[in-house]
């Protein structure tokens, strides 16, 4: 936990800025959440086939979807969502060129009772 996704048009520009903002957003996140920052994992996918509007090719999106352990408040996880639309927009707007991209991001709950983890020692 945080369990992070990031999917996006792959047409865009961004790929390389990427990992780097897997980093930012797991520092604010850890930050606006208070989650253990070791804890973070972030997947992230190109998506090749992705429609928005009237299906004209000038847009194009990047959605982060945010998974918290269950308990956090309502504020926290608004204020959580906030922060790491900034991040997303800091990150990546400057790249996107032409592009109409809808950045988004949900905030969702990891139910507690109901999520098991075990991590190795690295040798």
């Amino acid at each position: 936990m945080p369990q992070l996704e990031i999917e996006y048009s792959a047409k865009l520009p961004i790929a390389d800025e990427l990992p780097k903002l897997a980093v930012d957003l797991h520092y604010v996140i850890a930050r606006e959440a208070d989650a253990d920052l070791s804890s973070f994992k972030t997947r992230i996918s190109a998506l090749q086939n992705v429609v928005i509007a009237d299906g004209d090719d000038s847009h194009a999106m990047v959605h982060l979807d945010i998974r918290l352990l269950s308990g956090r408040t309502d504020q926290m996880k608004f204020a959580t969502g906030e922060a790491a639309l900034a991040v997303l927009r800091d990150r990546l707007e400057w790249l996107v060129g032409d592009y109409a991209v809808q950045f988004t991001v949900e905030v969702h709950d990891l139910d507690r009772a109901h999520y098991h983890k075990h991590v190795t020692l690295a040798p």
